[in-house]
């Protein structure tokens, strides 16, 4: 169906059984200099709204078949027709009428016989209120365009602002810049397979994989307040300094992002930033750092960026002290202690697919 534009002549759809009211009905609204397009019956009235909808309706109530309040009610229930305007016409004063087609949702009430200056006073009036309400919609709309676009270079501007920190991050700590496009993209591959998963499926949503790739890259923002001095080695297990420095530096990385969340627009970008930041060192069992959480109770996000870390760190930063074979026999170790197993079982599926 197509609607009809602002810049074209009204058409009017008037329905009546009644012929000499048609022909009353369509001679007013021919004068005025709107368009009448006349039907006897409800089904010719819908198959003519096939072809052009209308920008206001002049609906008989009684008519053989089916009446005038049943389809004014189908017309409100339809998504494509509920907007136009409907002004029931009938012989009948009875307020009974009145109030049910008004529940019905219909803008006013005509009786028969026809006052012709009424008629063209209520027309003009209810389809004046149309039109002014379809053009509010197109500015809504533009409005919205537009600050949906500048919503978007903000954040645009925002995360180039982010990762520009973390390449900071990582060059102050002689990291590798590599190793966050590694992380990001790897935590998009995870994210995606386990959008298969049953298990996580509700949790991963398009949007969610998406977001995931360029939140997880800011993981290490933390380092950029961390005191240097401490290293923290991924093959052995957390001592108490280790796990001081772990639980500083995810701190800082969460509260660096939240004071940056909180001074500019909220979106999902940075609230998922903030909590990898803080989470991604937290273990499955508890032990990790900061303390409080584990298992499940940690954002799925974190614990897919773990993953990605620790498969990164142990193929590049490691590689001359471990083998491939055996950082992933150290992450399969992990499974269930450190790591979410069920993730882990999807890493080792799709590993052949992941960056080093």
């Amino acid at each position: 169906m197509d609607s009809f534009k602002n810049d074209h002549v009204p058409q009017i759809l008037i329905v009546d059984d009644v012929e000499i009211n048609l022909s009353i009905l369509e001679e007013i609204i021919r004068d005025m200099g709107y368009i009448p397009k006349c039907a006897s019956s409800v089904k010719e009235a819908a198959r003519l709204m096939e072809e052009m909808l209308p920008q206001l309706i002049l609906l008989d109530i009684y008519m053989p078949e089916i009446g005038g309040f049943e389809f004014g009610e189908r017309l409100k229930k339809n998504v494509h027709t509920r907007d136009i305007p409907i002004i029931f016409i009938s012989g009948d004063t009875a307020k009974e009428n009145k109030w049910k087609g008004f529940e019905l949702g219909c803008v006013d009430f005509i009786t028969k016989p026809f006052d012709m200056r009424e008629v063209a006073m209520r027309v003009n009036t209810h389809l004046k209120m149309y039109q002014m309400k379809q053009e509010q919609e197109v500015s809504n709309r533009n409005l919205h365009m537009v600050i949906q676009n500048q919503t978007k270079r903000l954040e645009e501007v925002q995360r180039n602002t982010l990762y520009a920190l973390a390449r900071m991050s990582e060059e102050d700590s002689q990291g590798r810049i590599s190793h966050l496009e590694n992380v990001g993209y790897n935590s998009r591959i995870l994210a995606q397979s386990l959008q298969l998963s049953p298990d996580f499926r509700e949790e991963v949503s398009e949007n969610f994989i998406q977001i995931i790739e360029v939140a997880s890259m800011l993981h290490d923002i933390g380092k950029l307040r961390t005191p240097q001095g401490v290293a923290v080695d991924p093959l052995v297990e957390e001592q108490e300094a280790q796990l001081e420095a772990l639980d500083y530096h995810a701190m800082q990385g969460a509260r660096m992002l939240e004071q940056i969340y909180n001074l500019t627009n909220k979106n999902d970008f940075l609230a998922m930033a903030i909590e990898i930041a803080r989470y991604h060192h937290t273990r499955w069992d508890g032990k990790g750092r900061p303390a409080g959480k584990q298992g499940k109770e940690i954002p799925l996000s974190a614990r897919i960026t773990a993953i990605a870390d620790i498969y990164d760190i142990i193929n590049e930063d490691y590689k001359d002290t471990i083998t491939p074979e055996e950082g992933l026999a150290l992450i399969e170790k992990r499974a269930g202690t450190y790591y979410d197993p069920e993730i882990v079982r999807v890493f080792q599926k799709v590993r052949k697919r992941l960056r080093t």
